[in-house]
């Protein structure tokens, strides 16, 4: 049986985040199965890099060559991007129009919850690039309900899919935890822990502020800031305050996430807006409690507070840390499934 060929287009480690996590859990997912053949099209921010594992694209022609190259030999499309701005869009077009030569065999893949909220501004001609990525994709798929009614304006409903982002903790791999990170645990507790860059929509300055505050009840309190370098202190002036309390970790390779994310008391999500948190998600899988925004859309399990609001995510970190103190840590990851790969494998059938 000829095998389904799948070419993966969206960022590709380093650096590691959210949709790049996901592409690289997905292609590790698709090698293990033998009637599958899969690639990586990087145009992330080290699109122009050799990296093991991708193709790189050193610019909009080399990036056009390529993909209908791709296209052509008969490959699915799969474009995992945020939504949320017009440069995504233009990149879910051209994937779009590469589709129709090859049957519409594309799928686009939209991840950022803030989409809802960009395509109610969007106007004049770019709706048009809207309404032909959102007609004329095989299939999209996002991670909540919000934004399917956000696409069902400019489209077609049956082809719009809601597929959670997380496949899993089967087969993945707990790196070796850093010494900074396990120093810093032995020396601080509770220790709280986040995924986050600068950017505002991540939340934290208000992490920073509920620490400030959480140091009066619990003066070793500590909280490890994953994805952000220490040179970046300088643009963070409400760390000062707290410096000592905080570990800036830099970007670390998913593997090792999972290891520093065992060792935390609490795992905090202070976003102010979320498609489906792949981070949230593996918390729960390893048995850490999780306070997060209330986006609007969080998985079962977790505490949620008031987006924005200091007072009541200092509560809920203090209601999950009493409960984690007195609850016995678990041994072991709760190994659950998603089923999300069944259902992606089941959409590359229908195409």
């Amino acid at each position: 049986m000829s095998k389904i060929k799948v070419l993966l287009v969206g960022p590709y480690p380093p650096p590691y985040g959210g949709m790049a996590t996901q592409i690289s859990e997905w292609h590790r997912h698709l090698a293990k199965l033998e009637t599958y053949e899969c690639a990586i099209l990087n145009i992330g921010e080290s699109r122009k890099a050799n990296l093991e594992g991708c193709i790189p694209a050193r610019g909009y022609w080399d990036f056009l060559r390529k993909l209908y190259g791709f296209t052509a030999r008969g490959y699915i499309i799969h474009l995992v991007t945020n939504g949320h701005n017009f440069k995504s869009w233009l990149c879910a077009l051209i994937c779009t129009m590469a589709g129709y030569l090859n049957g519409r065999k594309t799928v686009i893949v939209f991840g950022s919850g803030n989409l809802p909220v960009y395509l109610r501004q969007v106007s004049g001609w770019k709706r048009l690039v809207v309404r032909t990525v959102v007609r004329g994709a095989g299939s999209i798929v996002v991670r909540n309900k919000d934004m399917v009614y956000a696409l069902e304006e400019f489209g077609d409903k049956p082809r719009i899919e809601v597929v959670p982002g997380f496949m899993g903790l089967n087969g993945r791999q707990f790196g070796p935890l850093p010494q900074a990170v396990d120093e810093f645990c032995n020396t601080h507790e509770p220790v709280l822990g986040a995924t986050a860059n600068l950017s505002p929509e991540y939340g934290v300055p208000l992490a920073l502020q509920a620490v400030q505050q959480m140091l009066k009840r619990y003066p070793k309190l500590g909280v490890i800031l994953i994805g952000i370098r220490p040179e970046a202190e300088k643009h963070l002036s409400e760390l000062s305050l707290v410096r000592e309390h905080v570990l800036l970790a830099g970007e670390l390779a998913p593997d090792v996430t999972l290891s520093v994310m065992k060792r935390l008391s609490v795992f905090l999500r202070p976003t102010y807006f979320d498609g489906d948190s792949l981070s949230v998600r593996e918390a729960l899988a390893v048995g850490v409690p999780v306070v997060a925004s209330d986006t609007g859309f969080r998985p079962d399990g977790l505490r949620l507070f008031k987006v924005g609001d200091c007072v009541d995510l200092c509560h809920q970190l203090h209601m999950a840390l009493e409960k984690r103190m007195a609850a016995p840590r678990p041994s072991e990851p709760r190994q659950f499934e998603e089923g999300s790969a069944r259902r992606m494998l089941e959409l590359y059938r229908r195409l």
